[in-house]
């Protein structure tokens, strides 16, 4: 700590470079921190995603007939079916989209995570225009039990009004992702009785099994079932479902090492050209301190001090910006609920800037090291 002082007067000898250096590399670990917090939020999703629920849709688009719930719950092996059909509006105001999914009480059964007690789901049966609001919905909103939500949207009713409206009878929540459940869960009958078109069918049917390991079989025992029927469908399970979503955004994990190892080669290149500017320039300064007793070993280890104090001080604030940005961005950008920056990545972040120090401190350090005294102090 005594050399901390004399680090620290070496780093700051020219403010401007050493400032813009310090946020070049703040900013290059701002989006390292926010790429890992994308792979660690994809991560996330595929872990919680299970293996005992498939979901059955039309393979081309054609709305199921609800009848269909009976025949799948006849394959062995499935315990639950839960027929499903969503209707998509906005509250308010064109930019606040919502969406409400009309089911029945197979749905929480299905979804066993969903915090809701037999009383919600008997209040939500018996009341015709009843919901159950999502907490991260409700929160969004500002919506409490007893409100009532009306829903723009283009699917006419039987009056010939596009606002549909419902009462809200409980908040729920996910018990494996707290406080981020969005879902709004409204009565399959109201909204069947009530459109003019399409009446009777589903868009998807959620299904329950007793056999994860069994989820290929049974998916294709369920497709083969409708194989030949005017609307075919498509069974799969919820973690293949997410993972076909990942893939076809991509490869995460090459896109985000591809970016972190240019990322690193940048930071590389940065850092080795400050440091190399700075040696250059307090070349006689060297000089005069090995006049003074200090040795080659203990010179080399004040200039990999002074890259590790550049290099740690700005991946620490861009890690803690990513930290504490992230966060708050979860709320306004569609899709951003899953980003989630582990502590982990911090630890990564400092391993991997005190890698670059060390790295980029080799040509400078060797070029200390066999500094010539009397050269140094001669201009030569």
């Amino acid at each position: 700590m005594k050399y901390l002082p004399l680090v620290w007067a070496g780093l700051w000898r020219k403010p401007v470079r050493t400032t813009f250096t310090l946020l070049s590399i703040m900013v290059a670990f701002i989006l390292f921190g926010i790429l890992s917090g994308i792979d660690s939020g994809f991560a996330s999703v595929l872990e919680r995603s299970r293996m005992d629920r498939l979901f059955t849709d039309p393979r081309f688009g054609t709305p199921m007939p609800i009848s269909y719930a009976e025949q799948i719950a006849k394959v062995p092996g499935v315990t639950v079916v839960a027929p499903r059909w969503g209707l998509g509006g906005y509250y308010q105001e064109p930019v606040n989209g919502m969406a409400v999914i009309g089911t029945d009480a197979r749905f929480f059964a299905a979804r066993s995570e969903m915090t809701v007690t037999k009383e919600q789901i008997d209040a939500l049966l018996r009341t015709r225009t009843g919901a159950i609001v999502g907490v991260a919905t409700a929160n969004r909103y500002g919506w409490k039990v007893g409100d009532r939500i009306p829903m723009q949207t283009n699917v006419p009713k039987q009056d010939g009004s596009r606002v549909w409206t419902f009462d809200v009878l409980a908040i729920m929540e996910d018990g494996d992702n707290p406080g981020r459940e969005p879902r709004i869960v409204v009565n399959y009958a109201y909204l069947d009785e009530e459109r003019v078109g399409g009446k009777g069918t589903a868009d998807r049917f959620i299904l329950r099994i007793d056999a994860p390991e069994r989820a290929t079989q049974i998916s294709r025992a369920i497709d083969s079932l409708f194989a030949n029927s005017g609307a075919p469908t498509r069974t799969i399970s919820e973690r293949s479902s997410r993972e076909s979503g990942i893939d076809w955004i991509g490869d995460i994990n090459f896109f985000t090492d591809a970016v972190l190892g240019a990322v690193a080669f940048m930071l590389l290149f940065l850092t080795g050209n400050t440091m190399m500017q700075s040696v250059r320039e307090r070349t006689p300064e060297f000089a005069v301190l090995k006049t003074l007793g200090f040795s080659d070993a203990r010179i080399v280890l004040l200039v990999l001090a002074e890259s590790l104090l550049l290099c740690g001080l700005a991946a620490l604030a861009g890690l803690a910006v990513a930290k504490i940005v992230i966060p708050l961005v979860k709320d306004d950008i569609p899709g951003a609920d899953i980003v989630q920056m582990p502590w982990i990545a911090l630890f990564t972040g400092l391993a991997m800037a005190a890698l670059v120090a060390f790295a980029s401190t080799l040509v400078p350090a060797l070029r200390v090291k066999r500094l010539s005294i009397v050269d140094a102090l001669a201009g030569r």
